[in-house]
């Protein structure tokens, strides 16, 4: 009998384990970059740089470069080994890549045209700051309008320090230094403390550090013409908290005149800004804003500085999403990227009117879009779905559109599949009202090409303000084939629905989005034997609190680095801010308030771990033992509690992982781990 459990179990793995591999090694679309041929040529190449894995082999990603010509035809894959940001010098047919060397740890510049490498600047042999950026965060390559200088994001110099008790420390050597604590912006940026913006002249080869203002935290610095930077200046006169994922941090935008060596601020006092895109042509700057603090996430004013230090709200915080690299369509026009309802769109909008109106809306029905690349009214764009096409072994198509000539749009993979039905997998959107408020949400079931479980995992999204698109997503990709149906929800708080949206749920934590997330999952279950929970960060707060609030709905549940206790979470977490303001409390990034009881209280009211007791259904825990965002101690305490009241669990460490698991060992161990847990929880047998 035992044999025979041991057989089926890893008939089951290696089921699982084929389909990981089949989806990890689809192309993933990182980037792209319209590639203008050779001078006095009107032919243009698209380069596109894509990521792949294949885990029976190597334990991380590979990066491969895919070219489309006008004709639409592609050339074949090539792979590559280097990693950075890359940009284009627009009229002297020459490339730019910016890149940490993954062996000897320096940085470097290339310079490149269709010839090959034309000269390789080595910034770590100056010996003027630290590795560059190339995160997304804070990173930057942008060229000047005449293409001889270049401007980058570094990291400070170090101090050199010695023991108090080295002999014969070296002139310049700080005693007794060694161990200065130096913050960071926590989760996945620990290595970004204080940033340095650096000038490169192309053609001599020197470097300038610029002097940055007092407690602020340069970044995004962009060229607008040939002397003047526009950057991003985030407020430090404190300290530190999280940034990844979080648009909240107070900040400015400034100005820099290499003329005169000075930073100007440009913008109030409470305020948080993003991606100043200046308009060479014109002298306009394009950015977002919104007030500093409260939720991480929040719709945005979309502004414009007219070319003299003043500045003018375009659209009044009604727009969530994010600019283009270079978003000036001609001197009136912006593309946006806006998310809305449960999908990404191209948004064409007139900076002096007001007036927008949205991009191949009629091509694409239910999918996503997103901007690749974009030179004026020339844009690469990518196309995503929850069910890919296969025929092109990529997650995302991407095509080509000039703004002046919609009607030639090209698509360079085209899809057989439409309105959400797929081989391996079937979409549709759904909309809920409870209490008056409307939300949504999506059900990915499987294709007719998959056997049916007829188990629905309702999964709601982490943040809690963030949203479910219709993009592609490897996880219920996967769970499709296996025969798992998920239920993707978006309740009140997420984005895509209104700003007045987002701010009913702070608050209101463990209650409003744990009531909209059942409602959902109590409308869409008919017709499914079984019901089981899957969430991570957020999400993984909503499923400990629905397993605890509904113990005879769900029969199984799975949670990826959880909040499980607001209250203990907030003294070690990057971001402690979130358990205030989630827990409907005020907060100060510059005076933080002083712990007390009545705040403590507030957070562990709102928190699931209050219903552990209630918890009857069996619980697989992944933990990411690196996460700072939400620290392993969350979810290993409340599997301790479960299991000292009779709950079966499992947990699971990953000692390299952080707060997404998304490591290529990770990614496929925990797809395994889940899928083996519900099939044996649920006692599910295949169809």
């Amino acid at each position: 009998m035992a044999n025979e459990t041991r057989e089926k179990e890893d008939i089951d793995i290696s089921r699982v384990t084929e389909v990981y591999k089949r989806t990890a090694n689809l192309l993933d679309l990182c980037g792209g970059w319209m590639l203008q041929g050779e001078e006095n040529s009107e032919d243009e190449t698209f380069r596109t740089l894509w990521k792949q894995s294949d885990p029976a082999v190597k334990e991380s990603q590979d990066y491969v470069y895919k070219d489309f010509r006008q004709d639409g035809k592609c050339g074949p894959a090539i792979p590559t080994t280097k990693h950075g940001l890359i940009c284009q010098i627009r009229d002297k047919v020459s490339y730019l890549h910016l890149y940490n060397h993954s062996e000897d740890k320096k940085s470097c510049l290339d310079l490149l045209d269709y010839n090959g490498l034309v000269r390789r600047y080595d910034l770590s042999g100056k010996d003027l700051h630290g590795p560059v950026y190339t995160d997304a965060e804070f990173s930057s390559l942008s060229v000047s309008q005449d293409g001889c200088k270049v401007v980058y994001v570094a990291e400070k110099k170090k101090e050199k320090s010695v023991s108090f008790f080295a002999e014969n420390a070296k002139p310049g050597e700080t005693r007794g230094g060694v161990y200065d604590y130096k913050e960071s912006w926590g989760e996945q940026l620990e290595k970004c403390c204080q940033s340095v913006i650096c000038v490169l002249n192309l053609e001599s080869g020197e470097v300038k550090v610029l002097k940055s203002p007092a407690d602020v935290f340069c970044a995004k610095p962009a060229w607008c013409g040939n002397s003047t930077l526009y950057l991003m200046g985030l407020d430090v006169k404190c300290s530190k908290h999280g940034a990844i994922y979080c648009w909240n941090r107070p900040g400015y935008i400034y100005s820099y005149h290499t003329d005169t060596g000075i930073f100007t601020r440009l913008t109030p006092e409470g305020k948080s800004v993003y991606i100043p895109s200046p308009c060479h042509e014109t002298g306009k700057v394009a950015f977002l804003m919104c007030d500093a603090g409260g939720p991480h996430r929040k719709y945005m004013d979309v502004c414009v500085f007219d070319g003299n230090a003043h500045y003018e709200v375009v659209e009044n915080s009604l727009f969530y999403g994010k600019f283009s690299s270079s978003p000036w369509i001609d001197s009136e026009h912006l593309m946006l990227v806006s998310y809305t309802e449960t999908r990404s769109v191209l948004v064409k909008l007139n900076v002096a009117t007001g007036h927008k109106n949205n991009i191949l809306e009629d091509t694409y029905g239910t999918s996503s879009l997103d901007v690749v690349d974009q030179v004026g009214s020339k844009v690469l764009y990518s196309v995503s779905d929850l069910n890919p096409d296969l025929s092109s072994n990529s997650r995302q198509r991407v095509g080509f559109v000039d703004l002046n000539k919609p009607s030639e749009e090209k698509e360079f993979w085209k899809k057989s599949q439409s309105n959400g039905q797929g081989i391996s997998c079937k979409y549709s959107v759904k909309s809920y009202t409870r209490e008056g408020r409307k939300y949504n949400g999506v059900l990915i079931e499987p294709g007719a090409g998959c056997s049916d479980l007829k188990t629905l995992i309702v999964f709601p999204h982490g943040g809690p303000h963030s949203m479910y698109t219709t993009s592609f997503r490897p996880d219920t990709y996967n769970l499709a084939q296996l025969g798992f149906s998920t239920l993707l929800v978006n309740f009140t708080g997420s984005l895509g629905l209104g700003a007045e949206n987002v701010g009913l749920l702070p608050g209101n934590v463990g209650d409003m989005d744990v009531k909209d997330t059942h409602h959902a999952a109590m409308e869409s279950s008919a017709g499914f034997k079984h019901v089981a929970v899957m969430g991570g960060s957020h999400g993984g707060f909503l499923t400990a609190h629905l397993i605890g609030q509904y113990p005879d709905f769900y029969e199984a549940a799975a949670m990826r680095n959880p909040v499980t206790d607001i209250s203990t979470m907030v003294g070690v977490s990057d971001i402690p801010d979130w358990c205030y303001c989630e827990a409907g409390l005020d907060y100060s990034v510059h005076l933080p308030p002083t712990p007390s009881s009545p705040d403590f209280s507030a957070m562990l009211e709102k928190s699931p771990i209050r219903y552990v007791d209630q918890v009857k259904c069996p619980v697989l825990m992944l933990i990411g033992a690196k996460d700072l965002r939400v620290p392993p101690s969350q979810g290993v305490r409340y599997v301790r509690y479960l299991k000292s009241r009779g709950v079966t669990c499992l947990l699971k460490m990953y000692p390299e992982d952080c707060h997404p698991l998304g490591s290529v060992p990770c990614a496929g161990d925990s797809l395994v781990h889940v899928y083996l847990w519900f099939k044996k929880h649920l006692k599910l047998h295949d169809s």
